[in-house]
């Protein structure tokens, strides 16, 4: 859960969503042509390979504090009794769930460089340290991605990223990398301009090496964006995610745009002591600056199994301090 919090909490700090910004930008220039005063900022139309851009660097580097609560600090098991196949197995305490609350640490630096009109470099990384309060444990997660950004002045867009992710707890190490590449366009349909983007990622985890199709719709409304993804994995080994679906809406509330993002997916493959492994696990994440210096998440998740022993409800909550 640490990993995909850390995830969904850069995209959210760093403002809008690039998709977001690459419909509100081409809406604004739609605007304008029509002869309607609106003014369309010069950033995101070199970013989007609108106008011309000379060969420039920009970076930005970030320290945040962090503080909330997690059902599962040290990567445990949540359950204290496990049933396998009508056989009960006591779990031993060293190897429970832990919850509690947790304060830390996270920084993260980003760059991008302009090659040419349309054609743009970009790097991150991010990393996260937090100790429990009321434990001796500690958990870390970085991530790092590299990626080619091709932009038309057609609004045709297209990537190509890498990405590595490591997160570690007292009781679980998590290490994968992936590839992946995208093409896409916005489309001028309706009221409000919409984009849709095909992709196709390749990831090497710890027991796991799979090959997935994913596709992504966006839409800005005048009170919302919406955004609706869904992946199928088309072959690989060992325990993956084969199917997922999600829905992001971002709309305002008291003057703050509050993300809330629904996901359910399915994940089979590999074993657990000679039994084949099935999961369903539908989750709920909420984002909010609560001011321009601090922002909060919540998120919930809730996995099922036949097998008792990955089972579990998993809970987070966290703060964090964006300007600092």
């Amino acid at each position: 859960m640490k990993q995909l919090l850390v995830l969904f909490l850069s995209l959210c700090l760093a403002g809008g969503g690039k998709a977001d910004e690459r419909l509100r930008t081409y809406y604004g220039m739609k605007l304008a042509v029509a002869g309607i005063p609106v003014f369309v900022p010069q950033d995101p139309l070199v970013r989007f390979g609108q106008v011309e851009a000379a060969p420039k660097g920009t970076w930005r580097f970030n320290v945040m504090p962090v503080f909330g609560y997690d059902s599962n600090l040290n990567g445990g098991v949540p359950h204290d009794v496990v049933d396998i196949n009508g056989l009960r197995f006591t779990v031993l305490e060293k190897d429970r769930a832990i919850g509690g609350l947790e304060a830390g640490v996270m920084a993260r630096v980003r760059a991008e460089y302009y090659l040419a009109q349309g054609h743009r470099l970009s790097g991150a990384l991010s990393a996260r340290y937090t100790r429990a309060l009321a434990h001796d444990l500690a958990s870390q997660v970085a991530t790092a991605n590299a990626c080619y950004h091709y932009d038309a002045p057609s609004w045709t867009f297209a990537q190509a990223c890498v990405t590595a992710g490591l997160s570690k707890t007292e009781l679980s190490k998590t290490q994968t990398e992936t590839a992946r590449i995208s093409i896409g366009r916005v489309f001028d349909v309706g009221k409000f301009p919409k984009s849709f983007q095909l992709g196709l990622s390749k990831t090497n985890g710890n027991d796991a090496d799979y090959t997935q199709v994913h596709a992504n719709y966006n839409v800005n409304t005048a009170r919302a964006t919406y955004a609706i993804g869904l992946m199928t994995r088309i072959e690989g080994e060992g325990h993956s995610e084969d199917k997922s679906a999600y829905m992001q809406i971002t709309n305002s509330m008291i003057g703050r745009p509050v993300s809330t993002v629904f996901r359910y997916s399915t994940s089979s493959g590999g074993g657990f002591l000679g039994l084949q492994r099935d999961e369903r696990t539908a989750s709920v994440t909420i984002s909010v600056p609560l001011t321009d210096r601090l922002a909060f998440d919540l998120s919930y998740s809730d996995t099922r199994s036949p097998l008792q022993y990955f089972r579990k409800k998993t809970f987070g909550a966290n703060f964090i301090l964006t300007k600092f």
